[in-house]
């Protein structure tokens, strides 16, 4: 059985690579329309367009530029690789727009900023080439 624990996880935004990934968490969704009329026995529905979110949770950390510049707004390339970047290895793409961006802590913890992100299109799974 195949089993995935995401420490070999690496995040791409704008073709750079996320120093401190906590999590990364990307959602396939799409709508649905309710086609149910008056009288039918059962309920009906069509779906919608297809869309996807991302979030990442990364380490604080001020000596990471990567991390400092990204701002709810910006725009970027998205690439996250849930087993790492290696030859053969899976990894989910595409364009998104940082919707927010949160940073935390507690005093006994580690400081995080925390991404959530919209997809622009479609979300693409390919494999790295050798």
């Amino acid at each position: 059985m195949a089993r995935h624990i995401l420490k070999n996880a690496v995040v791409t935004l704008g073709g750079t690579a996320i120093d401190g990934v906590r999590q990364m968490e990307i959602e396939e969704t799409v709508s649905d329309v309710d086609l149910t009329a008056a009288g039918d026995s059962w309920q009906d529905h069509d779906t919608g367009i297809p869309g996807w979110t991302a979030t990442l949770t990364v380490l604080l950390d001020h000596e990471a530029g990567a991390n400092q510049t990204l701002r709810a707004g910006d725009v970027l390339d998205f690439e996250g690789y849930t087993e790492g970047d290696a030859s053969g290895k899976t990894y989910w793409s595409g364009s998104v727009s940082i919707l927010s961006h949160k940073l935390g802590g507690s005093y006994d913890g580690e400081g995080t900023r925390d991404y959530s992100c919209k997809g622009k299109g479609a979300l693409a799974s390919a494999t790295v080439a050798a």
